[in-house]
C-alpha cells in the first residue's frame, strides 16, 4: 500500500525533474509614469538658517512601478516664472544623510521620499522669494507631477536621491 505522505513529495520531485529548471523570477516593474504618482509635502524641519523639506511620491495605481536615482525638479514662482535655483544632487547635506541612489519599486499605495535642503536667507541675510509649485519630472512618457508648495529656497538647493522609509 502506498503511504499518502510520499505521493505529494514524489509529485513535486517529478515536476522539478520534468522542467529541468527552477521557476522563473518575476519581470522587474517598469518605470513609473507621472499619471501613477501623486506628490505631497511631508513637512519641513528648520535648524538655524537651514531647512529640509520632505517630499513623498505615492504610487496611486494598481500597478507596481519604479523610480530611480535623483528626481528632476523645477521650481515655479508665484508669477508663473521659473525660479533660478541651482540644484545640487547629493545624498549628504549638512542636515541630512540618505542612502546612495538606487532603483526603488513602488507597489500600489507605497511611497518614495526625497529631501530638499536649502538656506532660508541669502548671504546678506535677506529672506528668499517663495515659490508656488514644485514640478517633479524624469518619469516614463516625459510626464511631470506638480506639487503646490510655498518653500523659499535661495539660489542653491541640495536634492537627495529617492529612498524609502
Amino acid at each position: 500500500m502506498l503511504d499518502s505522505r510520499v505521493l505529494p513529495v514524489a509529485l513535486l520531485g517529478a515536476a522539478l525533474v520534468l522542467s529541468g529548471r527552477p521557476a522563473a523570477a518575476a519581470a522587474p516593474a517598469p518605470a513609473c509614469a507621472a499619471g501613477q504618482l501623486a506628490a505631497s509635502d511631508a513637512g519641513t524641519k528648520v535648524t538655524g538658517n537651514r531647512a529640509v523639506t520632505t517630499i513623498q511620491l505615492t504610487n496611486n495605481s494598481a500597478t507596481s512601478c519604479t523610480v530611480a536615482g535623483y528626481p528632476q525638479v523645477r521650481f515655479v514662482r508665484l508669477s508663473g516664472a521659473d525660479a533660478p535655483v541651482v540644484v545640487n544632487q547629493t545624498s549628504h547635506d549638512a542636515h541630512y544623510t540618505t542612502p546612495a541612489p538606487s532603483t526603488i519599486t513602488l507597489h500600489s499605495l507605497r511611497r518614495a521620499t526625497f529631501l530638499l535642503g536649502y538656506p532660508l536667507a541669502d548671504a546678506h541675510k535677506n529672506a528668499c522669494a517663495a515659490i508656488s509649485t514644485i514640478v517633479i519630472g524624469g518619469f516614463a512618457k516625459q510626464g511631470t507631477v506638480s506639487l503646490p508648495d510655498t518653500i523659499a529656497p535661495c539660489t542653491t538647493l541640495n536634492l537627495s536621491p529617492y529612498f524609502t522609509r
